[in-house]
């Protein structure tokens, strides 16, 4: 038959205890002290509980000073009266020591106690806080003697204000400068106090949007602090001139959804006559790019000239189309470049469908001596672009040579026209080879590729077409010989 429970009203704390404490005995832990080594349920003074016979209540009132403490040891009889199995004061360090352990662990191993919750029946009456203390609710003070103590979940006593009690929470201040949510005037670090200017979304990971605002009424628009101009942290083209703006020496001014730099006021050096040229490079993204076109680079490029002519006469001008030219320009300085990935759909035209770096550079028209060497090397090849086009028309299409069985070399000459083998290509180049005393030229065509028609070769390898050497081709030779002189052909 089980035991039958009793209502148990616990004791209060003796007058000046210190922390006091109440427990359900139900083992006992040796490698801990004190309350931590008894194993069991906290029990409030001053309330009562359902416990029934043979339940072990140990009671612990520490004396003022710390020195000592008082602990007694209860056992619930089978009639429900009390027993007092020990009543001992000792020194703080003995207080739950061999002997008062034995008594608990020969009790606890003679009444097993009982296993589940105990069930309480009455409050404890409300215990007052004797000295000042943070309130275990809203965290804010607790003067002395104006709240209650309550034992948390730990087992300790806290301070709490009484119910319904606790004071609103105390507005926040804004931990750094900024506008208003509500006037958008400034405020300095600490001059408003936060607000919760959106809630929450749902979900585990939403969090309200806090914003500062004025503590009382906004003050009339007149009267608002403007806010003082942000300082930009990198270099970065001036929005009103174009210069370069060091890093801590502009402004930023907000346009649209993003921040330009300009100069402070009246710091614009002169407007330049530049224009700007881009370009883009494919490839993955690394950290600091290259340069594309450091200051003082000479190029020809094209140039887009809606907004603002190109000079005409500028070296090497020609107009490519409608508001499009080409010319010999120097670069000047180069915008920070930026990594644009093809996914949002408004890459630059220099990079559409393609993850890749581009680049902006400041140009204008390069002087006469800077573009003498480019104009040199243009020059140069467009007469060899003449003369190429004139050898292909007078040697390698013309209808007037013949394809011989036998080609006989031996008192021919060969004329170089600048033939230049690429790094990849494994054969030999075509030649040219001219017999003035025969009044005959030979143009060699190399044909031992694979898929050609190997058995179309009357020389090696190649297709040796002979032609006579007239006068227009004997002139094309000359020019040749002048144009590819030793020592001026290509590497």
């Amino acid at each position: 038959m089980p035991d039958r429970e009793f209502a148990v009203e616990i004791p209060a704390a003796d007058e000046g205890a210190v922390k006091p404490w109440r427990k359900l005995l139900r083992g006992l832990d040796d490698s801990k002290h004190g309350a931590l080594s008894c194993l069991g349920d906290w029990l409030e003074a001053g309330a009562s509980y359902e416990l029934p016979a043979g339940a072990v209540i140990v009671l612990c009132d520490p004396l003022p000073g710390g020195d000592k403490k008082r602990v007694r040891i209860w056992r619930v009889k089978r009639d429900g009266t009390i027993k007092e199995e020990r009543d001992s004061t000792l020194g703080s360090a003995n207080a739950f020591a061999t002997s008062v352990r034995s008594t608990m662990r020969r009790l606890v191993d003679k009444h097993p106690p009982r296993p589940g919750s105990v069930r309480q029946l009455t409050a404890a009456p409300p215990r007052v806080n004797e000295r000042a203390d943070s309130c275990g609710l809203c965290r804010q003070p607790v003067a002395a003697r104006e709240g209650v103590l309550v034992r948390n979940h730990r087992g300790y006593t806290e301070a709490q204000h009484r119910p319904g009690q606790c004071p609103p929470p105390p507005s926040l201040k804004n931990d750094f400068a900024q506008e208003c949510g509500l006037c958008g005037g400034w405020l300095e670090k600490g001059e408003g106090v936060l607000y919760e200017a959106a809630p929450a979304l749902p979900g585990p990971y939403g969090k309200a949007v806090l914003k500062a605002r004025h503590p009382q009424d906004c003050p009339p628009a007149d009267q608002r602090k403007p806010a003082p101009p942000r300082v930009n942290m990198r270099e970065q083209d001036c929005m009103l001139c174009g210069h370069l703006v060091a890093a801590g020496a502009g402004f930023l001014v907000r346009q649209g959804a993003a921040w330009e730099v300009r100069h402070p006021e009246g710091a614009c050096r002169p407007e330049e006559e530049l224009w700007e040229i881009t370009r883009g490079e494919p490839g993955p993204y690394r950290r600091r790019p290259e340069r594309w076109a450091p200051a003082g680079t000479v190029l020809r490029s094209t140039l887009y000239d809606h907004g603002r002519p190109f000079p005409a006469d500028a070296p090497g001008f020609h107009r490519v189309r409608d508001g499009e030219v080409s010319a010999i320009v120097t670069t000047v300085r180069e915008r920070r470049p930026q990594y644009c990935r093809d996914e949002d759909g408004n890459q630059p035209s220099v990079l559409i469908g393609e993850d890749g770096w581009y680049f902006r550079i400041l140009v204008r028209p390069a002087t006469a001596e800077e573009a003498a060497g480019i104009l040199a090397a243009e020059e140069e090849q467009q007469r060899r672009d003449e003369l190429a086009a004139r050898r292909r028309r007078l040697f390698e299409q013309c209808d007037d040579g013949e394809v011989p069985e036998t080609v006989d070399l031996s008192g021919a000459v060969q004329v170089d026209f600048g033939a230049l083998r690429s790094l990849h290509q494994h054969w030999p180049d075509d030649e040219l080879h001219v017999d003035e005393q025969a009044r005959t030229a030979w143009f060699l065509r190399y044909n031992g590729a694979d898929g050609d028609d190997w058995s179309r070769n009357n020389h090696g390898s190649f297709i040796a077409r002979r032609v006579p050497l007239t006068g227009e081709r004997a002139q094309l030779v000359a020019d040749l010989r002048a144009e590819y002189a030793p020592g001026d052909a290509p590497a």
